[in-house]
């Protein structure tokens, strides 16, 4: 998920409803192999810059496939992605520091800071260039990786991009051309809005209650199930894999900093500079980052605007996270198109 639901749902109701990067260092077919053992519930550790890095890896051949989640879960979301993929593929899914399994520290977060940790990554774990499959804010990380480090990028998959790390996505000129005035109109609330959450949020005896409330198992299903098309795939299993990082003891200071921080440029600002091919997956339903607004609009019209292969698959019916609500959607398509790569 991203943090921008909060903001892309809210309008709908209002208006109708600097380090240097390592060498690449490339496996040999022995640590291929070796490490490709990992089970999908396996979580292995990468250090990066102090922090722990979690992550599920299978497969033994293949071009490399690197899965990279949204805001608020982890790798776990995709738990029927790994397994379906590393038949042809070694395929690895990373927890963003700050989330999952990796480690919570109570740094400034950008999205610049996750870019720089998928580069090392793949860098240094999968060892040759491989290519970025990312859900929301984990979509927008690929597209910051693509345009710093061509060199690592064989092309990316996004599903459901984000417009920015949290709620205060940039606006850009033109954003709304073409849209009814109260569209418009909602954007200076909206400003305020923020500002608001901003000054609380850095109030911690007043959102550290507010934090506990949200991480309960309750207001995490149902904040899901908001999102998912099939209800049954809110199991559990999936809540409890959030609600125990958040339950973490560096989760609200992390938290609070993921939201308080930069959103960071917007896709369209990067994509000059991105040089791979790009394979674009909406769901028609998704309410966080809706196909009619600015941001769904752009990506609707790449292909026809950008010189580059780029390849555009709209699912009919589904959401925000198809690559767990409908996961065989999302295998079939990445499958299909990394193969002609």
């Amino acid at each position: 998920m991203t943090a921008s639901a909060t903001t892309s749902s809210a309008v709908r109701a209002l208006v109708a409803r600097n380090q240097p990067r390592p060498t690449l260092r490339r496996m040999n077919r022995h640590q291929a192999v070796s490490a490709s053992g990992t089970a999908m519930g396996e979580v292995s550790m990468h250090t990066w810059r102090g922090h722990e890095v979690a992550y599920r890896q299978a497969g033994a051949s293949g071009t490399p496939i690197v899965l990279i989640h949204g805001f608020g879960v982890s790798s776990f979301q995709f738990r029927d992605n790994i397994d379906v993929l590393a038949k042809s593929h070694r395929v690895f899914a990373i927890d963003l520091v700050g989330f999952g399994a990796s480690s919570q520290p109570d740094v400034p977060y950008e999205m610049e800071f996750w870019r720089d940790q998928v580069i090392d990554f793949v860098q240094n774990v999968v060892g040759e260039p491989a290519v970025l499959v990312g859900n929301s804010i984990g979509s927008l990380a690929a597209v910051h990786v693509a345009a710093e480090a061509s060199d690592i990028t064989a092309g990316i998959v996004l599903i459901n991009c984000a417009g920015g790390m949290n709620n205060k996505v940039k606006r850009l000129d033109g954003d709304f051309d073409g849209f009814g005035l109260q569209y418009k109109l909602v954007v200076p609330i909206f400003n305020v809005v923020l500002f608001i959450i901003d000054t609380v949020l850095k109030i911690e005896s007043v959102a550290k209650p507010l934090f506990n409330n949200v991480r309960g198992e309750e207001n995490v299903r149902g904040a899901l199930e908001n999102v998912y098309m099939d209800k049954s795939r809110v199991d559990d299993a999936l809540v409890k894999s959030i609600c125990g990082a958040a339950s973490r003891d560096g989760a609200f200071r992390a938290f609070v900093n993921i939201l308080t921080g930069p959103a960071g440029p917007r896709p369209e600002e990067l994509m000059p500079s991105v040089l791979c091919p790009i394979l674009i997956l909406w769901g028609s339903r998704d309410t966080i980052t809706p196909l009619d607004f600015p941001l769904g609009q752009y990506f609707v019209n790449l292909p026809k605007t950008r010189n580059l292969r780029t390849d555009f698959i709209e699912f009919d019916g589904q959401g925000h996270c198809v690559q767990d609500d409908k996961p065989t959607l999302v295998n079939d398509a990445v499958r299909d198109w990394v193969a002609t790569l």
